[in-house]
């Protein structure tokens, strides 16, 4: 099942309605990928990992969820985040984080930015009606955060690894030797 997700989420991202594909095989980069969460979810504010960076630093209240399935976030995740499962009820996420998002800056993070734009679109009104100051996706994912070389942990602390969600998505990963499939042991 997993496996059919993966690739009807590819299929999805490189196929629109027409069956023209919308990122070219040979112009498949994260920047690429970005441009079109932005434009796709263009009511959900991009949040650049430089800009995130700075707030975290800086004490900001932050209420950082990582929308990546149990296994990608076994793997790595940014220091901080809670999980959040990617295909979540609106009324489930909303019953489990409303209260913890009142009076924080919250921010989703995924792997590039398609499943935690999509959860961020479809929550984030009811977020700011329970008190959120604000609502962003993390512009480029954790493969953005793990490219620029920017700390990760797992549940034994610091790690440089990053799950790849598959072969396909796993070519944006600029350090492909630190991809990992499984957590360390």
């Amino acid at each position: 099942m997993r496996v059919l997700v993966h690739l009807l989420l590819t299929l999805f991202w490189l196929m629109p309605a027409g069956g023209v594909p919308v990122v070219a095989a040979d112009s498949f980069t994260l920047d690429a990928v970005r441009e079109r969460v932005t434009r796709d979810y263009a009511d959900v504010e991009q949040l650049s990992t430089e800009a995130f960076a700075k707030a975290a630093g800086e004490g900001e209240r932050v209420l950082l969820l990582d929308v990546r399935e149990r296994e990608e976030f076994a793997v790595s995740r940014i220091p901080g985040a809670i999980q959040v499962e990617p295909g979540i009820w609106r009324w489930s996420f909303l019953s489990r984080f409303a209260e913890q998002a009142r009076g924080k800056t919250v921010i989703f993070y995924c792997s590039v930015g398609v499943r935690s734009s999509k959860l961020a679109s479809a929550v984030q009104a009811a977020l700011k009606e329970k008190g959120a100051l604000r609502v962003y996706n993390l512009d480029g994912g954790i493969f953005a955060w793990h490219n620029e070389a920017r700390a990760l942990v797992n549940d034994k602390g610091a790690t440089p690894h990053v799950h790849p969600f598959d072969d396909h998505w796993g070519k944006l990963v600029k350090r492909s030797e630190l991809i990992r499939q499984e957590p360390e042991r």
